[in-house]
């Protein structure tokens, strides 16, 4: 059976699994999906093959199809990254063994964006398994992806988050689901999400949480620290999200300066496109010695607030953005 990836509820009671598409995210999310069902269905055990060790798929399947009184459910995990689909991959599927063994599990993950019509390979997968695509989708089903993500919001609060958050990460969904992530940090412990308690994290004016990176990265250290102070009175619960922003700062900053391609690091620890300049105009004048100090700075932080050192979050939160200020003069 063959279904896009939007149309993918549920495994159901499939075993089988081709995954196709470039869209690296929506692979991970039907992955993590699929494993969850396996393990649910008493699939405990896993072999991940890469593409580079393919030349064992037939070893291990042969090893453990069929199973025994003692043999645990396997699951085995392919991951074909680039290039043709392989021929030892074909082979597998064109017999009907593997898929009358009861104890076997197949996952493979393909770089190819479409699957032929023909072939005894593909016939027997879409007769016994499931196919489902994870190309690049569209804007309208991109934002469905979003409005998916943002199942935790209330109705009324969607329009304002998810807007903004599709916004400033079109056809980029790495981007749009760490910001979903952070959203959900935001929002931890929370019983009432009323417009009224959410005033102070709205995008793109007044003091905002969300966009304490901007406000770093952009040196405008004088109202980082004043929304760092409005959370200290109004919202004290929620400093980790705050620690974790500082952090993905100080560290993506470390790594640039470490490195002798300082963008290609920028974009390796995961800061978007559109920031590269900013956090590259960040550190023109600041040391990799500095920044290796601020990251041990933040560490304690974030132990401080998990009660594993005696400190007060708060001040010490002050204190690393006031250094990180220094640090980049």
């Amino acid at each position: 059976m063959k279904v896009n990836f939007l149309n993918f509820s549920d495994s159901k009671d499939y075993k089988f699994f081709l995954i196709t598409g470039g869209e690296l995210i929506l692979k991970q999310e039907v992955v993590e999906q699929i494993f969850e069902k396996l393990k649910n269905a008493g699939f405990s055990e896993k072999i991940s093959i890469s593409q580079d060790e393919l030349e064992s798929l037939h070893e291990i399947v042969s090893k453990n199809i069929g199973g025994s009184l003692f043999q645990e459910n396997l699951i085995i995990h392919i991951k074909h990254t680039s290039g043709k689909f392989p021929e030892i991959i074909k082979s597998l599927l064109e017999g009907e063994e593997i898929f009358k063994s009861p104890n076997i599990a197949l996952i493979i993950e393909s770089s190819i964006e479409k699957t032929p019509t023909s072939g005894t390979w593909i016939k027997n997968l879409d007769a016994n398994g499931l196919i489902i695509n994870c190309s690049k989708l569209k804007i309208m089903e991109e934002k469905i992806w979003l409005k998916r993500q943002l199942s935790f919001l209330p109705k009324e609060l969607l329009p304002k988050f998810g807007g903004s958050i599709f916004q400033n990460n079109e056809a980029n969904l790495l981007g749009q689901k760490n910001e979903v992530s952070f959203l959900k940090l935001l929002f931890l412990n929370k019983d009432d999400f009323s417009e009224e308690k959410t005033d102070h994290i709205i995008f793109g004016s007044g003091i905002s949480v969300f966009e304490l990176e901007d406000l770093l990265i952009n040196r405008d250290f004088k109202k980082a620290l004043k929304t760092i102070n409005f959370m200290k009175e109004h919202d004290r619960q929620n400093s980790a999200p705050v620690i974790w922003v500082i952090a993905k700062v100080i560290n993506a900053c470390l790594e640039s300066l470490k490195a002798s391609n300082k963008k290609s690091a920028l974009v390796n620890s995961g800061v978007w496109s559109s920031k590269i300049n900013l956090y590259l105009n960040l550190i023109q004048s600041a040391s990799a010695r500095e920044f290796l100090s601020l990251n041990e700075e933040i560490l304690n932080v974030d132990l401080i607030n998990k009660g594993l050192m005696k400190a007060e979050t708060w001040d010490q939160i002050e204190r690393v953005i006031l250094k990180l200020q220094d640090a980049t003069a």
